[in-house]
């Protein structure tokens, strides 16, 4: 389980928090919010990459401050923009990855790439925005781990390559595992989360299940799509219809 006690960030013009939040395992959570709430900065916080207080965070009980290496064998991370050189081949990237941690899987990385047409003599530059989201959820999903963090997954990502990208999220997912993934997609969050988690100026406003949200606006007798509002944002709810006809694309 990861937990979240009291996390507060401060930041120029910006504070995060403070935040409670209990992640248990297997279970796909869905962080959405507008622009500029936090969720980057709280995906940022959550895998160490900015300090915060002891056992502020904890992974299983084990915090940054004693356990950083342990914790970060942990998870994998699909950052929502390359964190490598764009001068740099596709190959070369995975070669690097591949020397520096023993979980990720080479193999089926450059097999799902190719399947993709995303070609591995390419230089980081010259790959489209679906491209490197699909490079980027590649190395994630082929890293072995308990916790796999996403930060926009499908953004610019076409139909085919989504629908592949969800069925190996559900893959994944098992009763020892938890994702974690930062979308504004209501069909995403519709299709793939166990609990909607929505940010606002630095705040965790609503932690909804799914299901439960799912069957307080959504009726068998309602033929128009439902538009529902969790703490001033307003979502907009597939009927059953419109749903299965979205499943066939993974969406």
């Amino acid at each position: 389980m990861i937990k979240v006690n009291k996390l507060l960030i401060n930041k120029r013009t910006f504070q995060l928090g403070p935040i409670d939040l209990e992640l248990e395992e297997g279970y796909v959570y869905a962080i959405t919010g507008n622009s500029g709430s936090g969720k980057t900065l709280f995906l940022q916080t959550l895998l160490g990459g900015l300090s915060s207080e002891k056992d502020v965070i904890t992974y299983d009980n084990l915090n940054f401050h004693e356990n950083e290496v342990d914790i970060k064998n942990l998870y994998s991370y699909v950052a929502d923009k390359p964190l490598f050189s764009d001068s740099l081949r596709v190959y070369e990237v995975l070669y690097k990855i591949y020397k520096l941690d023993v979980r990720f899987n080479l193999e089926k990385c450059f097999e799902f790439l190719s399947k993709h047409k995303v070609y591995r003599h390419k230089k980081i530059y010259e790959l489209s925005q679906g491209e490197r989201k699909i490079l980027l959820f590649s190395i994630g999903i082929y890293t072995k781990s308990k916790v796999l963090v996403l930060d926009n997954p499908f953004s610019g990502v076409g139909l085919i390559a989504r629908k592949e990208m969800i069925v190996l999220l559900r893959e994944y997912m098992d009763e020892d595992k938890t994702i974690i993934i930062v979308t504004e997609e209501p069909y995403v969050i519709q299709n793939l989360a166990d609990y909607i988690i929505v940010f606002e100026n630095g705040q965790v406003t609503s932690k909804e299940d799914v299901v439960e949200l799912q069957e307080r606006f959504e009726t068998k007798w309602y033929r128009e799509n439902i538009t529902f509002t969790i703490e001033g944002r307003e979502w907009k709810w597939l009927n059953n219809n419109m749903k299965q006809n979205l499943e066939q694309f993974g969406i």
